[in-house]
């Protein structure tokens, strides 16, 4: 996916925005007063937050119990998040009303925090069930009904 994003921005930026780059680009950096040093910089400290995000995505999906699915938990999580922080942030200060905060994103915050906090003690509950499970399991017990009530390892 990603060689294929790559090539398909490389063909862009070579068929349409070469091109034009003294009114898309030079001329707006001008007016902003801004240096090729300057937005060399800002693209690579965002290409540094990019890098850091997928990092941690991978992360996740590798090492944090329940892999992809915690994740897709997870980014609804960060959806609801951003409609809250985005309206402390914007609302009434750029944007219009799609800024703010609603009711129909305030029922969105509850339905999607409501399952994370589901998902999560569902998903602990099974962890230690069969955590419980494997440990007596590996340790072989096993009761010996008439001789006595204490489990006797193998």
């Amino acid at each position: 996916q990603g060689i294929v994003a790559t090539i398909i921005l490389a063909v862009w930026q070579i068929a349409y925005t070469i091109p034009r780059f003294q009114e898309l680009v030079a001329a707006p950096m001008a007016e902003a007063g801004s240096s090729y040093w300057d937005a060399l910089l800002i693209l690579g400290l965002i290409g540094a937050a990019n890098l850091v995000h997928a990092l941690s995505f991978f992360h996740t999906l590798a090492h944090f119990p329940g892999g992809a699915v915690s994740a897709g938990i997870m980014k609804g999580l960060q959806a609801v998040l951003v409609f809250f922080l985005t309206s402390l942030i914007f609302c009434g200060k750029t944007g219009g009303e799609e800024m703010c905060f609603t009711s129909l994103k305030f029922a969105s915050l509850i339905v999607v925090v409501s399952g994370v906090v589901l998902y999560g003690v569902a998903t602990e509950a099974k962890r230690r069930q069969v955590s419980v499970s494997a440990m007596i399991g590996a340790r072989g017990f096993k009761r010996i009904p008439d001789v006595d009530s204490e489990p006797e390892c193998v």
